[in-house]
């Protein structure tokens, strides 16, 4: 019998009592966030470990923060790190007021890409390089951004980030709307 994570625990409670709460179907929260139903099942039963990619459509055909899929009240956030192809995303801070914010600490391995839908819940982003430099993708073209700098962009366009030769180390930080 193959043991089950916290992380895997948590995200399966975490959908099923939303899905519950909000008085979805697997059929209806699996046309929401575009992830099939058999998927949903899995997740809901702790029969799988979702990629970053698939906890993002959660998030957002959920319209809830990322970090409220991961955490359970009593779990440490920084506990629910994600490696997920040479990127590693650590959730840092999550905050309850109105005006809701997330941070992740992010580091990527060399000749890293990672592309983003747009976000129809998040207005703004912000990056905060600590090392090495990172390309940052918003208005249709490629930002540099190298260790020590910050850029702040809208959300609700097609983003994406990328490291070439060296890794990167980097704040993210989302401010929903």
């Amino acid at each position: 019998m193959k043991v089950k994570s916290e992380i895997s625990i948590n995200l399966g409670h975490s959908v099923k009592a939303l899905r519950i709460e909000r008085g979805l179907s697997l059929s209806q929260l699996s046309k929401d966030t575009g992830i099939s139903k058999a998927m949903l099942s899995q997740i809901e039963r702790f029969e799988s470990s979702p990629t970053v990619e698939l906890l993002w459509k959660l998030s957002q055909g959920l319209n809830i923060e990322y970090t409220a899929l991961l955490n359970s009240k009593e779990a440490n956030l920084m506990e629910n790190a994600i490696d997920h192809e040479g990127a590693i995303f650590t959730p840092v801070y999550a905050s309850k007021e109105a005006k809701k914010t997330e941070v992740f600490h992010i580091s990527f391995a060399p000749f890293n890409l990672h592309t983003r839908e747009a976000h129809k819940n998040v207005a703004e982003e912000s990056i905060t390089v600590l090392e090495g430099q990172l390309e940052v993708f918003y208005d249709g073209k490629w930002h540099l951004v190298k260790s020590g700098e910050q850029i702040k962009f809208n959300a609700d366009q097609e983003h994406g980030y990328k490291t070439t030769q060296t890794p990167a180390k980097f704040i993210n930080i989302l401010e929903y709307k």
